[in-house]
């Protein structure tokens, strides 16, 4: 899934290009009785009347919270985007060629199977798209007004974003210790306690500052916690300036892949020696409150 560092660059990537466009039009073939009722456009009722509210509307500008992609458009409306597992957002000329959406020039939009799986496409001005390609069909579109937007049942149980000047050192220990009992990897991991950490950067977090997954929050004293806090915002950031991770789904907006992949130390190298200088130790993986943990099992202490 998507986190921070991704859909901050995919983010600002539809900042640079979106302000000022007008949508002409809006498709998807998300259709899913699953959803009926519901607000996102896996309803065909709802996706009816997003599509009648949007078209013609400007594009102020988009932006982020946790890991939602957000574009807000004139008379008072935010177009929210969770890619979920495999999703993610394409900014570049398509054709329709009965069902499928084709990017018209050769080039990573094209040629990246990755990018192949095309189920929401926004029309615009200049006669470029917004696409969203989601191979499992997990991502969610919906339509909210702007100024309830933080208090939408999207947004409104999320913890501090932990990239930003207002994240402190205490901010950062009071939401752990909001569960003194839990396991760090998870608690890392809680949205509801800090917004857009998850399996990668959690793993990569822990590696870096020492502490094996399975160690309780509460029992990590102020010296760990502290290290905890630098390296949280310092991979965060690490992730954002290498344009996200690939290593599974993710692009960026042009269709090409992050580079922080090749930066692991800890998630997905099971069974390979630690790179940490004089360890000696070797990555383990064990599966932790639903979710793989990849560590090192001997500079990693469980406190």
């Amino acid at each position: 899934m998507p986190e921070l560092p991704e859909v901050h660059t995919t983010a600002t990537g539809l900042q640079r290009v979106l302000p000022g466009l007008h949508i002409v039009d809006v498709w998807t073939d998300y259709n899913s009785s699953f959803h009926a009722g519901k607000h996102n456009i896996k309803n065909p009722t709802f996706f009816k009347t997003m599509r009648t509210t949007i078209i013609g509307k400007k594009i102020l500008r988009a932006h982020r919270r946790a890991k939602n992609v957000l574009i807000d458009i004139e008379d008072g409306n935010t177009i929210l985007i969770h890619m979920k597992m495999t999703g993610h957002v394409l900014y570049g000329e398509y054709k329709k060629k009965k069902n499928t959406w084709i990017a018209t020039k050769p080039g990573p939009l094209r040629d990246d199977p990755f990018n192949a799986w095309i189920h929401f496409v926004i029309t615009l001005s200049n006669g470029k798209h917004v696409a969203l390609s989601d191979m499992r069909k997990f991502a969610k579109v919906t339509l909210l007004p702007t100024k309830t937007l933080t208090t939408s049942t999207d947004l409104a149980e999320l913890g501090p974003e932990p990239v930003t000047k207002d994240f402190t050192f205490a901010v950062f220990k009071e939401r752990l210790l909001k569960r003194p009992t839990g396991k760090i990897k998870s608690v890392l991991m809680d949205q509801t306690l800090i917004a857009g950490i998850g399996n990668i950067y959690s793993d990569e977090i822990l590696w870096y500052s020492g502490v094996h997954p399975e160690s309780r929050a509460g029992k990590l004293p102020d010296t760990v916690l502290k290290t905890m806090y630098r390296f949280t915002q310092h991979i965060l950031r690490t992730g954002i300036d290498f344009g996200g991770d690939s290593m599974s789904d993710y692009r960026n907006i042009d269709g090409k892949a992050g580079a922080f992949q090749h930066k692991h130390n800890a998630y997905r190298r099971t069974g390979e020696r630690c790179r940490k200088r004089g360890c000696g130790g070797t990555i383990h993986r064990k599966v932790i409150g639903g979710r793989s943990a990849h560590f090192c099992n001997n500079h990693q202490i469980l406190l």
